[in-house]
């Protein structure tokens, strides 16, 4: 017996020998990239002693670094059992269980390598990991620095402190570190992600997006970058969809997702596939409050208003203090008639959220309708912060109040679109008049400026500048109704205050009396940007045929954006003309268009930009359109004092006002009225 035990120890002895030998063979290739010669020779030292810890735990990682992380976890674990005082076997078990998506196991590995050997930045950065994954960021903050402490060149752990950092809302803080552990390894796809999402945090939007795509080019499944460059584009009025769809195709359950999808889709005027995304969001996530008023205002821009304030007070039963829900029910009710209920929902999400700019923008459109002009025009400055309108100059000197302009310069600026400019355009004269023409300068779309020039003497009058600082005060164009009409206007703004340049007038004169005898009627019946909320506004050049046919008038369009394709279609369907020029552009040639329309006889514009340039020449215009808060409560538009406000009745559309012009027109060309 004993001679057996002495052989079998022996055998034992020589066993462990043979695969410590064979491991020690196997690490110089394993080191070399050779794995699969190495991972024979593991397997041998297995075959020679069972359990040899090494031979688990290096076969272990061989599989780790072929993507084997199950079976890695295997090998490492059991090689932590055969030997738990090898502080490497936890470090590694820790990294694969990390792989594996079981990051509570992780942690404990992790921390048992720790135990065994301090300082271990390898393992305080798997750690480091682990608690990310667990939520638990201020702990994987304390790791991520313990690691760096140890190796303060270790740019994983500094890449991940910083992504740590800006998740924690410190971006600022992140940033730096995120920017050098790159410099040190390029490679770091999670680090890159991570500085393009802190670039965001801070503003800068273009590096953020410029970041986040290098990241995608490494990873293009990297779901988090896609998603923060989606909502990104989406913020900034991009093109978010091919970002949102293929972030979906990665995250499919993602309701939030499908929900700022459905947004992206409402922002290019696809409503009826926004109404699908948003709907399918809710089926991922019915108690979504944000989805819900979301899928309510699209139902509103169908014209469901009834609808869209059932979804919006369903909303608000889930989330009673959600301010947005509140703004999107006033507008439902407000579609419905109900304008005091309306006023009460806009002061709900106001009181929710005093800070809720378009609540409050939104309410002053209603007191403003109706008249309400002193209440109306306060709530009217939040117009910048809506997201409805452009956002307001950085200016370095102050904004005008309406007290005494003294020994001051003034600068007012137009904002918006052009019709706006022209629209706020005639209160200029009175603010020139307060200050004096030398005290004033004006900054307006460039294709303006001649015009203006014209209109307004001894003013400085140019394009807009990047910082002014020649000026003492400013005011944007629709802050001017705040200090000079706080009451419906009494006097209006001079009719004609606009003025063409005279040579071109009288050229366009001579040029319009070759079109034989008549009125000369100038037309315009849609916008260039129709979208399905702003389509009602709207009419098509079919519904004005009768208006083209009338005897005695010489019709001439007034469509800046042009419409030659639409004109000539229907000129030759129907036999009518319709007067345009060719090497006129009703779009960049703004003195030559003004120079036209002071030549007109009358124009008939839906809500256009057209109309309001004709108006502030002077010129009659009859405007189709429904009643709007730039009535101010009245029957007219007391911005320009040759314009007739012409409405359809309640629920026609607007092309059915056109056989009243048509009425209208009969008794104006016979010199009736």
């Amino acid at each position: 017996m004993k001679r057996k035990q002495r052989s079998s120890g022996t055998a034992a002895g020589k066993s462990a020998a043979t695969a410590m030998a064979l491991v020690g063979q196997a690490v110089p290739l394993h080191q070399a990239g050779r794995l699969a010669e190495a991972e024979a020779l593991y397997r041998q030292a297995l075959a020679a002693q069972a359990g040899q810890p090494d031979a688990l735990h290096l076969l272990g990682m061989i599989a780790c670094q072929t993507g084997r992380f199950a079976e890695a976890a295997d090998l490492i674990g059991k090689a932590v059992a055969a030997r738990r005082d090898v502080p490497d076997y936890h470090a590694n078990l820790a990294y694969t269980l990390q792989a594996l998506g079981r990051p509570a196991e992780a942690e404990r590995a992790a921390r048992n390598a720790l135990r065994l050997r301090t300082p271990f930045p390898e393992a305080a950065n798997t750690l480091g990991n682990a608690l990310t994954a667990l939520g638990k960021a201020e702990e994987a903050e304390t790791a991520y620095r313990a690691a760096l402490g140890a190796r303060p060149d270790y740019a994983e752990a500094e890449g991940n402190l910083g992504a740590i950092l800006r998740n924690l809302g410190r971006p600022a803080e992140a940033e730096p570190l995120l920017r050098h552990a790159l410099a040190a390894n390029p490679g770091l796809t999670e680090a890159r992600a991570a500085l393009g999402l802190a670039l965001l945090d801070l503003g800068h939007a273009d590096e953020g997006e410029a970041t986040l795509r290098a990241a995608l080019d490494r990873r293009p499944d990297h779901a988090s970058a896609v998603l923060a460059l989606a909502g990104s584009l989406q913020r900034r009025g991009g093109d978010a969809m091919p970002a949102y769809r293929r972030y979906l195709t990665l995250e499919p359950s993602d309701a939030d997702a499908w929900n700022g999808y459905g947004l992206s889709l409402q922002q290019c005027d696809r409503i009826a596939a926004a109404v699908q995304a948003v709907s399918h969001a809710l089926r991922l996530a019915p108690g979504m409050a944000e989805a819900l008023t979301n899928l309510g205002t699209l139902h509103r821009i169908q014209g469901q208003p009834v609808r869209s304030a059932a979804l919006q007070r369903q909303s608000l039963s889930l989330q009673p203090g959600y301010a947005a829900a509140h703004t999107n029910l006033a507008l439902a009710v407000q579609d419905l008639g109900d304008e005091a209920d309306a006023e009460r929902a806009f002061t709900r999400a106001l009181v929710a959220d005093p800070l809720q700019a378009l609540a409050r923008f939104d309410r002053a459109i209603l007191r403003l309708r109706q008249g309400r002009l002193a209440e109306g025009w306060q709530d009217y400055a939040a117009r910048f912060d809506s997201n409805r309108l452009w956002p307001k100059r950085p200016l370095p000197m102050p904004e005008w109040q309406g007290d005494d302009p003294a020994g001051r310069r003034l600068l007012l600026w137009a904002e918006q679109g052009l019709g706006d400019e022209l629209m706020f355009g005639g209160l200029l004269t009175q603010a020139i008049a307060r200050f004096g023409a030398d005290a004033v300068i004006v900054e307006c779309e460039p294709r303006l400026v001649p015009l203006f020039r014209h209109s307004f003497p001894g003013v400085a009058v140019r394009a807009p500048t990047r910082r002014p600082t020649d000026a003492d005060c400013h005011l944007p164009f629709g802050s001017l109704p705040r200090i000079l009409w706080p009451r419906v206007p009494d006097p209006p703004p001079p009719a004609g205050w606009l003025k063409a340049d005279p040579e071109q007038v009288a050229f366009w004169r001579a040029r319009l009396k070759g079109l034989g005898a008549g009125l000369t009627v100038g037309v315009a019946w849609t916008s260039r940007r129709v979208t399905t909320e702003r389509r009602r506004s709207y009419t098509d050049l079919e519904e004005w045929i009768p208006l083209l046919r009338l005897p005695g008038l010489r019709v001439v369009s007034l469509q800046y954006d042009g419409r030659e394709d639409e004109i000539a279609a229907v000129e030759h369907r129907h036999g009518v003309c319709l007067h345009r020029w060719g090497d006129l552009d009703q779009t960049a040639d703004l003195e030559g268009t003004a120079a036209l329309m002071a030549n007109l006889d009358l124009a008939v514009t839906v809500a256009s930009s057209a109309g309001e340039m004709v108006a502030a020449l002077g010129v009659p215009v009859w405007r189709l359109g429904r009643r709007d808060w730039t009535q101010l409560g009245t029957a007219v538009r007391p911005w320009f004092p040759t314009m007739r406000c012409i409405s359809p009745n309640a629920g026609d559309d607007i092309g059915s006002s056109i056989p009243m012009v048509i009425q209208i027109l009969t008794k104006f060309s016979q010199g009736a009225l």
